[in-house]
């Protein structure tokens, strides 16, 4: 991954955004974001180099991060997906089978894994 691009961050809880944003970047990555509403998060990714997006499922509002990935997935950009939701209770999980995910609570080490995997 080009540490020189960011990592986009999409998750509608604060704490647990601001939690995995330290994270990353304790690790030494470039963080954008978080992110709680699609729209901002669709303007990062317009005007941001992206190498990865960590994307919640279910924001709130009744909004979903299914767009996004949409949108990552035409350009190219790889994404995963954090969620405390199986694929049978998400429609989002079922649109992107391949996709990888971690559950939430995720475990710091395994998300650093991951994400190094990129």
């Amino acid at each position: 991954m080009d540490h020189g691009h960011g990592i986009l961050v999409v998750e509608d809880e604060a704490l647990i955004g601001f939690d995995l944003a330290d994270l990353l970047a304790d690790a030494g990555y470039t963080v954008c974001g978080p992110f709680a509403k699609v729209c901002d998060a669709m303007e990062a990714v317009r005007v941001s180099p992206i190498a990865l997006a960590i994307l919640d499922v279910h924001l709130g509002e009744g909004e979903t991060s299914g767009s996004i990935a949409e949108a990552l997935s035409r350009d190219g950009t790889p994404f995963m997906f954090v969620s405390g939701y199986s694929e049978a209770g998400s429609e989002v999980l079922r649109q992107f089978p391949d996709a990888r995910r971690v559950s939430k609570p995720w475990d710091p080490d395994e998300l650093l894994a991951l994400v190094a995997q990129y």
